[in-house]
């Protein structure tokens, strides 16, 4: 998607200078953050603070007054990503990039996300609108400051951000749970239907639409709950793809008296990890996708129209309906026909988010420190803490409760990252520390797969003079995916080499693989040097990783691009250790480039959110001054703070 704003930004590089130079004189570059605003709807005074290294704090008498201030909060601090992806939810981002933003309209309006949200809302309880409502004029306070509304990003992009509208919470929380789940080739059924016209269509579109969001990489959620005595921590990890956007906004709350601190997804009133009343939280987000074969009259056709940026106009059917998403070649194309009954062979793919529902009541539950007893979109999974409890929620792919820890996991790998926690062995008490949650990124999978590999390969005067700079990378590897590291770099680009020789990944045990081992090493030898240099010293580990972008404004070819492209760091870890990062060889989901990280003590709920690239401290929650850049935010429950306050009060 580099190419969408090329042109644009080219076109609006000068226009775009002089107007944020005008806003920054007219206005400065900041909503309104200290004295008071009147918003209507108020029942009482709401407290909003911002601290000079990014904590913000809320206090509010009831959870309506709460969401006023939550939803000013996220549009003052994230208008940009707040905005962007509720264009992509509603499937109207051909407005902003005229016939480039066409293909991604497209796929949005097929699965019907905005169009869910607005029939979900008319059909909520009128507490459960109120709360929404609320949430809608804080947003829209905040996106009509001028200091949001002249946002560089905006500038750039020449537009302007609308009104945020109740039902746009509920589109933007759809398609967060949408660009969680897995993509369609992890489904069992994939290898059997892809080379089905329809199903290979639609997959291209989501996979366009997933990765010009930078949300490529999803399915990867984990949740652990480590200790048992004061210090016991709850965290949970975020894959957001390869988007630099911060999919999380940790706030601390004072709510009708309650303390609490939660990781809330701008946009949303999503709460998918945080601390309320004693309890400790941490949930999975993205229901699966499913496809099954399907035989029989399709659904009724859903009509839909897309108006681009020039006016131009496109009519879509969607053969879909709350059992799911009718792939048939037939049936699925962008011009309407007739006699949508006709029985046909196709695919059918199912998601909870097909159906109307919100996941608002239960995190409304959450943020009043109680366990929801129903999950409408979600499937329920996580982790829930308090006191000495730790309890699996749901039915996660990997749910494990042992001796001091808890793990719920979407992907499988997370069972082999656990071992590091099973208490085993002689180092058992220490084994189940919270410190290990910080920066462990010993994989069990590679010690494992390591040893036989390099005896099967021989001993090191054995091998010739190309062999023995990555043998000692390799004989002298812990196992450990740090972002410097070199020997994983090494060690799995020689499986990866190997596999494209063989078909598969090495195995000891074969004769025939063993002969193989010192060729693929060599390949891949010769290939880290082609593409990372000469030096093994620019073999790290975080360069075959990759590194985080901005979605739809990026690659650095445009002026957009140049503008936003914010460096958060080497991801490092990998899938199979208890600090996750991507791998290059294993299957399944795995997290992407930019992974964010919820720290929660139980007890107290001292909450942290780390974003890619930043270190914990193993022994403690760091402490926020230590962070300029604002990279690592700590809040505690309740704790008023602020050197900037500002007041909503009610409209006289």
């Amino acid at each position: 998607m580099a190419r969408v704003l090329i042109p644009l930004g080219i076109a609006l590089a000068l226009v775009a200078a002089l107007a944020a130079t005008a806003a920054v004189l007219a206005y400065g570059t900041e909503p309104t953050r200290d004295g008071e605003v009147v918003l209507e709807g108020l029942s009482a005074p709401v407290t909003v603070a911002w601290s000079d290294s990014g904590h913000v704090w809320i206090e509010a008498q009831n959870d309506v007054d709460y969401a006023t201030g939550l939803g000013y909060v996220h549009a003052a601090d994230h208008a940009w990503t707040l905005s962007l992806w509720r264009q992509a939810a509603a499937g109207r981002l051909a407005e902003w990039l005229g016939d480039d933003g066409r293909a991604l309209d497209l796929h949005a309006r097929t699965l019907g996300l905005a169009e869910l949200a607005r029939q979900t809302y008319e059909g909520l309880a009128p507490e459960d609108k109120a709360v929404l409502d609320a949430y809608a004029r804080g947003a829209s306070r905040a996106l009509a400051e001028p200091g949001v509304a002249q946002g560089d990003a905006f500038l750039v992009a020449g537009v302007v951000p609308e009104p945020w509208a109740p039902w746009d919470a509920l589109a933007v929380e759809r398609l967060h749970l949408y660009l969680s789940a897995p993509a369609l080739r992890h489904d069992s059924l994939w290898a059997s239907v892809r080379a089905d016209s329809a199903v290979a269509a639609f997959a291209e579109a989501d996979s366009l639409f997933r990765d010009a969001l930078g949300m490529e990489a999803g399915g990867f959620d984990r949740v652990y709950a480590v200790g048992t005595g004061p210090d016991a921590i709850l965290s949970r990890h975020r894959s957001n793809g390869s988007s630099v956007d911060a999919p999380l906004a940790l706030v601390s709350s004072r709510v009708g008296g309650q303390a609490g601190a939660a990781a809330t997804v701008p946009g949303t009133l999503m709460a998918p990890g945080g601390w309320s009343g004693g309890l400790a939280w941490g949930l999975l987000t993205g229901a699966p996708l499913t496809l099954e074969r399907y035989a029989g009259a399709a659904p009724d056709p859903v009509y839909d129209r897309i108006v681009e940026r020039d006016g131009d106009e496109t009519l879509l059917v969607v053969p879909r309906d709350t059992s799911g998403l009718v792939l048939r070649p037939d049936r699925f194309a962008s011009e309407p026909t007739a006699d949508s009954t006709v029985a046909g062979t196709g695919v059918r793919v199912r998601w909870r988010g097909f159906r109307t529902g919100t996941d608002l009541g239960a995190f409304r539950a959450l943020l009043d420190g109680r366990v929801p007893l129903r999950f409408r979109l979600l499937d329920g999974s996580g982790v829930v803490a308090s006191g000495g409890q730790r309890r699996v929620l749901g039915r996660p792919a990997v749910g494990v409760e042992g001796a001091g820890f808890a793990l719920a996991a979407h992907d499988t790998l997370a069972a082999i990252a656990a071992r590091r926690l099973a208490p085993t062995g002689p180092d058992s008490s220490a084994r189940a520390a919270p410190a290990l949650l910080a920066e462990d990124a010993v994989s069990p999978w590679a010690l494992a797969r390591l040893g036989p590999l390099l005896e099967a390969l021989g001993a090191r005067d054995s091998l010739d003079d190309v062999l023995q700079t990555p043998y000692s990378y390799l004989s002298g590897w812990d196992g450990a995916y740090r972002p410097t590291a070199i020997a994983p770099a090494v060690f799995e680009w020689w499986l990866a080499s190997h596999r494209d020789v063989t078909g598969h990944l090495p195995d000891p045990t074969d004769s025939l693989d063993v002969a193989l081992l010192p060729s693929t090493l060599r390949i891949a030898r010769a290939e880290l040097r082609d593409r990372y240099g000469t030096l093994p010293s620019g073999w790290q580990w975080s360069r075959l990783q990759g590194a985080p972008r901005h979605p739809l404004l990026d690659e650095g070819r445009s002026a957009a691009g140049r503008e936003f492209r914010r460096p958060l760091g080497a991801p490092g870890g990998h899938p199979t250790a208890l600090r996750p990062g991507p791998a290059l060889v294993l299957d399944g989901p795995q997290p992407g480039l930019a992974l964010w990280t919820i720290w929660t003590r139980i007890g107290d709920g001292r909450t942290t959110l780390r974003a890619p690239g930043m270190r914990l401290s193993p022994s403690d929650l760091p402490d926020p001054a230590g962070d300029p850049e604002g990279t690592v935010l700590v809040l505690t429950p309740g704790e008023p703070l602020g050197e900037r306050r500002l007041l909503l009060v009610p409209a006289s």
